[in-house]
């Protein structure tokens, strides 16, 4: 049976947390290998780091550094901070205030004076 690779991509760099883009399922196109931590279904693994494989029946496969592999729904998958030069991705991960999910800092929130409390999600006001 072939992998499905639809929407994934070998080529290209991996992304890292913007405002619009925080979650895996926020990327157009998603990277083999690309780092994230889950949030997710099993709680043995909740706040562990992997990498994204592909998509299998919906779900972004992901593996991690013990060789155990899950499938997450994309939503469930924060992308890093940063990823310096070496390739080594850094996760700065906040409880959001208001509604308490997790959520993940860019670069630019992570050095500010004052970093933001809460997602973005309840940053942004109701219209």
């Amino acid at each position: 049976m072939p992998t499905p690779i639809f929407g994934t991509s070998s080529t290209g760099q991996f992304s890292c947390a913007t405002e619009s883009q925080h979650t895996l399922r926020d990327l157009r196109t998603k990277r083999k290998g690309q780092p994230v931590v889950v949030l997710g279904h099993v709680l043995a693994r909740k706040g562990q780091e992997g990498t994204f494989e592909v998509f299998n029946d919906r779900l972004a496969l992901v593996k991690f550094s013990d060789g155990g592999a899950i499938g997450y729904d994309p939503l469930e998958l924060l992308l890093p901070t940063d990823i310096d030069d070496a390739g080594v991705a850094y996760f700065e991960i906040r409880p959001c205030r208001q509604c308490e999910h997790l959520f993940p800092l860019t670069a630019d929130e992570c050095d500010a004076p004052n970093e933001p409390t809460s997602c973005y999600e309840c940053r942004i006001p109701m219209g």
